[in-house]
């Protein structure tokens, strides 16, 4: 019997331009060159003894990069002539070339956010890249295409992160969606943010406008009605992640209690497991102040590591988070 190491890693560079090639065909081998070039000038520079030649190796990477991103493809160029009309062949290769150019920098942003780490030897679904391809080509915005790269090298570094459904949600997503969302990010706890609409004196850090927005993007849940239920074990305590600290929630007479939050959907959860957040105190502050008069304290620790096996956290120390002294309009970093 043939034993099969089913934990066999490979260059994460190597796995990248499988998804490509998954999903674009042999184009996908010169996309990386320009990168690569870079990245092969950048280390000479290093070792580079004269100013001079360090130059020339910049200005050699540069003109190959540019050469690959707007030549046009001869494959495409000369099949797309519409009758005798040139304006809408010059048209047709344009977009094109457009769309080649976008697909060329998701890969090369993606393979920058890889680096050198090794990643699950596992064939791409290829279903999952022509979608993802199908999606990137129309994609001009520089801020998006940042995005849908994180998408990418999250799925070669861990394969079925990102659903076919979310690809689509992401597709309608505008600029403005997005920016909201990243925003929302911060706010996120666990699977859900905490969103007092109804509390006179706590603030509210998304407006109605903005909820609406968000779930019309389906990227947060849709009702209207959603409450939080948390329940405390035996030492009066719950526990939830937010980004990398831990934090629990003591309660004086261990009453389970029931806050106002908005859950993430399903793609809500896996773009902001791409995008990530960052800890926000003011809005934990609101959050202490919410739970003050509800008998109940917040914590906080940074998390040192989780471990794989059980997900089991090991934390340092938890420190009180102190109900804001005064209130604020919005929450601050």
């Amino acid at each position: 019997m043939v034993n099969v190491n089913v934990n066999l890693k490979v260059p994460a560079l190597e796995k990248l331009l499988d998804y490509a090639a998954s999903g674009i065909g042999a184009v996908a081998g010169p996309m990386l060159a320009s990168w690569k070039a870079r990245k092969q000038a950048e280390a000479r520079l290093i070792g580079a003894r004269a100013e001079a030649d360090s130059l020339t190796l910049i200005a050699d990477a540069r003109s190959e990069a540019r050469r690959l991103l707007i030549e046009p493809d001869s494959a495409v160029s000369g099949m797309l002539a519409v009758g005798q009309d040139g304006g809408i062949t010059q048209r047709i290769e344009f977009q094109e070339q457009k769309r080649q150019a976008n697909i060329v920098a998701v890969v090369q942003d993606a393979a920058t956010e890889l680096g050198d780490k090794e990643v699950p030897e596992r064939e791409p679904d290829p279903d999952w890249t022509a979608r993802f391809f199908d999606c990137v080509q129309d994609v001009s915005s520089e801020d998006m295409r940042a995005l849908w790269a994180r998408i990418l090298a999250g799925e070669v570094d861990s394969p079925g992160r990102t659903t076919l459904k979310t690809l689509d949600v992401l597709k309608n997503m505008t600029r403005e969606d997005a920016e909201l969302f990243n925003l929302v990010c911060d706010y996120v706890i666990q699977d859900f943010v905490f969103h007092p609409r109804d509390a006179q004196d706590i603030p509210t850090f998304l407006r109605p406008v903005d909820v609406m927005q968000l779930q019309d993007a389906d990227l947060l849940h849709a009702s209207t009605a959603l409450a939080k239920a948390i329940q405390f074990d035996k030492e009066h305590s719950a526990y939830f992640v937010h980004h990398n600290y831990f934090l629990r929630i003591t309660s004086l007479d261990n009453r389970d209690i029931s806050i106002p939050a908005i859950p993430l959907t399903r793609s809500g959860k896996e773009v902001f497991l791409v995008l990530g957040g960052k800890f926000c105190r003011k809005y934990l502050q609101s959050f202490s102040n919410f739970l003050y008069k509800e008998k109940c304290g917040l914590f906080y620790a940074r998390i040192v590591e989780t471990r794989p096996s059980d997900g089991a956290v090991n934390h340092e120390e938890f420190i009180p988070i102190e109900p804001m002294p005064r209130l604020q309009d919005s929450p601050e970093s």
